[in-house]
């Protein structure tokens, strides 16, 4: 007669599972986490990489928002001096301009507001063509205020595109242009992001002969 026995508690593949287990409670016990001292530490790298890279950035984004008002400054700068060879006199409104390129601006009513205008209502706008005698207008993007004249004397052509709105007005980079059919010179200038240089300029920037 044939008897079952029952593995009991003590069972010897029990007890092997059981020091296995056991075994792999005391590794987990004796890994080391980090201390204190190691997560300050890698607070700390985290802190100091991101004081580099951050400043970085803003300013790569500030000098992509540059090359819009370069561009604008370039064509009224062309614009002007096909106009001049045509005519034979250098022109004073966009009426002037518009036969050899087209310009656009913001068109939201707010945009000229330094405070509560700029790229905060034009994100929004869509695009509109200049006025027949607009010599000032707001970029399309709302990060620049262009501004542009003949001088007094007839002699030379000027614009100066200045950044804009509230949160780029004093962080932003200028660029303004010249073109003096008298001496052949034309210049698109760009002012640099250095301390001296950000912010809005308070006049054009003539032509001068090296």
């Amino acid at each position: 007669m044939t008897k079952n026995f029952k593995l009991g508690l003590f069972s010897p593949k029990i007890r092997i599972n059981k020091i296995r287990n056991l075994s792999s409670l005391n590794q987990l016990n004796s890994e080391d986490g980090f201390t204190l001292v190691e997560l300050i530490v890698v607070v700390m790298m985290i802190g100091v990489l991101s004081s580099i890279a951050i400043p970085q950035f803003m300013t790569a984004a500030d000098k992509a928002k540059q090359k819009e008002a370069t561009g604008i400054v370039s064509a009224l700068i062309k614009a002007a001096t096909a106009f001049q060879t045509e005519y034979g006199s250098l022109p004073e409104y966009h009426i002037d301009l518009s036969e050899f390129a087209k310009f656009q601006k913001c068109s939201d009513p707010n945009a000229a507001d330094p405070q509560n205008g700029g790229a905060a209502v034009c994100k929004e706008a869509r695009p509109e063509g200049l006025a027949d005698l607009d010599q000032e207008f707001i970029s399309p993007s709302g990060h620049y205020q262009i501004t542009f004249r003949r001088t007094t004397d007839g002699e030379e052509f000027q614009v100066l595109a200045n950044p804009f709105g509230r949160s780029y007005m004093n962080n932003g980079s200028a660029v303004t242009g010249c073109y003096r059919p008298q001496d052949s010179l034309s210049e698109v200038y760009e002012f640099t992001a250095k301390a001296d240089d950000k912010g809005q300029q308070d006049d054009y920037r003539a032509c001068v002969a090296e």
